[in-house]
């Protein structure tokens, strides 16, 4: 535990998007000193053109479209879309190509605001730039990001990702149909096993999947629609289609994923204008947002805020925060936690006034409650986990459940929603280093930074009858669900996002 605590805090500084643009920065740069070597068959003045090229028109065409339709350009998106293109079109310091490459990137800052759906980008912009070059017969993606000489790095890169994002699930749909399929062609057409993995890391299957498929704005909100997306898109991946001139490619399949997940989300851009902010704890606020009409989501889902804002940190402008609220009404709630020293970002949500609006670009999540009432359940949560489970709470009618939540705070003074956690007649089980004070005669007490789970079993002694839900930082998240599957929980439920 104490290694996912290390791991945790390494990366907490940054958002995914920063993550994700300082993995493909890395990658960029070990190509770079590659290149200088000799491994690849273009100069790092070649590399360091097209990066210059593919992101700087990537930028140009998002502050030329944002300008155009009155919204905002986010530097940050443009550099990872461009770095993206950069891993994936032969770089060239040939000026007919650059000037390629400039199309290219032009083709992916514009598709951002012109093939949209309530103010969501349809098709990630690299895929679909990548399509559109090929079908104009000016040049098409060599993918050489897809060498066995980068696959170490690439793979670290998708693992520091998918830490963050929690997105296994969805790479290992992909990888779990493409791999088999690929390296049974392999032998089949005679290779060793040793040289079909030495192909398998020459298909950009990893770079595809953990790079691209999993950007969030084109994956809908639902985990089981998660699997049809990878699952369609790997199948097209394999697909051998070739008619004419126009053959099935890496780009083309992942754009196929895109539509199915358009399908699915009835996902859009969602202006909230600020209410009220309301102090829960010294460390912990509600703000209660207002919304145009009546917003559908289910309790225990979370969404992701944009906050622009100047001097942006590592932390970036969109973060994503469990829900509060329930569910059909025109108000939409958050509890965030600020930790010393805040994020730019949080720093920034904590100086709106009443009336300041800003936007909501995500709605998704899994961590929903069984639609059979009679099931027993324990909710464990861990400092600012409490907060999907106040959508719960607030949700369902009062006793409608049997409920038992476990709620660990590291000190008396964050127990949040503590009266309102009253008024929901559940039982609750306090875990603190010191007894809070008026705690409520019928809740329960249990000393310790930390859940001792051979006291929960005995203070939950029909733990083994009750389904789990765990909710809080990553490290106490994934020791409290092996701990909760030895005591017998009938199943355990997670709740993972990059909102802590």
């Amino acid at each position: 535990m104490k290694f996912l605590e290390y791991i945790n805090k390494m990366l907490r500084p940054f958002s995914m998007y920063t993550g994700i643009g300082l993995g493909l920065s890395g990658i960029f740069l070990v190509a770079l000193l590659l290149s200088a070597l000799g491994y690849f068959n273009f100069t790092p003045l070649a590399l360091a053109l097209s990066a210059l090229v593919l992101v700087g028109t990537t930028y140009i065409a998002s502050l030329l479209c944002g300008w155009l339709f009155g919204v905002k350009a986010y530097w940050e998106s443009s550099i990872i879309t461009g770095l993206i293109l950069t891993l994936i079109f032969t770089p060239s310091a040939d000026i007919s190509q650059l000037v390629v490459l400039a199309f290219v990137g032009f083709i992916a800052g514009v598709s951002k605001y012109i093939l949209t759906w309530r103010g969501r980008h349809i098709f990630n912009p690299a895929a679909l730039a990548a399509v559109v070059i090929c079908f104009t017969g000016l040049g098409a993606a060599s993918w050489w990001v897809a060498t066995p000489i980068l696959t170490p790095v690439v793979a670290l890169v998708v693992l520091i990702s998918l830490y963050q994002s929690k997105r296994y699930w969805v790479v290992g749909t992909f990888l779990a149909i493409t791999i088999p399929v690929l390296l049974i062609e392999f032998l089949i057409f005679g290779a060793t096993f040793g040289e079909s993995i030495w192909l398998l890391m020459s298909w950009p299957i990893l770079f595809l999947a953990g790079i691209m498929l999993t950007e969030p704005l084109t994956l809908p909100p639902r985990r089981w629609q998660m699997y049809v997306v990878a699952a369609v898109t790997a199948v097209a991946f394999l697909l051998p289609i070739k008619i004419g001139a126009f053959q099935m490619t890496p780009a083309l399949t992942l754009l196929i994923g895109n539509i199915v997940a358009a399908v699915f989300a009835g996902r859009y851009v969602l202006t909230l204008k600020l209410k009220k902010r309301t102090q829960l704890t010294p460390s912990t606020d509600e703000f209660v947002f207002e919304t145009e009409k009546p917003f559908v989501y289910e309790p225990g889902q979370y969404m992701e805020l944009m906050v622009p804002h100047k001097r942006a940190d590592f932390r970036g402008i969109r973060r994503r925060f469990s829900i509060t609220s329930q569910p059909n009404t025109k108000q939409i709630s958050f509890g965030i936690k600020f930790y010393e020293p805040s994020s730019s970002f949080k720093r920034t949500l904590r100086t709106l006034g009443d009336g300041a609006t800003i936007r909501a670009t995500v709605v998704a999540g899994d961590f929903v409650l069984p639609k059979d009432e009679a099931k027993q359940l324990v909710f464990v949560a861990g400092g600012i986990g409490i907060t999907p489970f106040i959508s719960h709470l607030r949700a369902i009618k009062k006793n409608s459940r049997d409920i038992t939540l476990v709620y660990a705070v590291g000190s008396a003074q964050e127990l949040a929603y503590a009266q309102e956690l009253t008024a929901f007649g559940i039982d609750v089980i306090v875990v603190a280093p010191e007894k809070p004070k008026d705690l409520p005669n019928d809740w329960k007490y249990s000393q310790g930074s930390r859940i001792n789970y051979d006291e929960l079993a005995a203070m939950v002694p029909d733990v083994s009858e009750r389904w789990a839900y765990i909710s809080g930082p990553t490290p106490f998240v994934q020791f409290g669900k092996k701990q909760l599957r030895k005591l017998g929980a009938r199943g355990v439920k997670t709740d993972y996002f990059a909102g802590y």
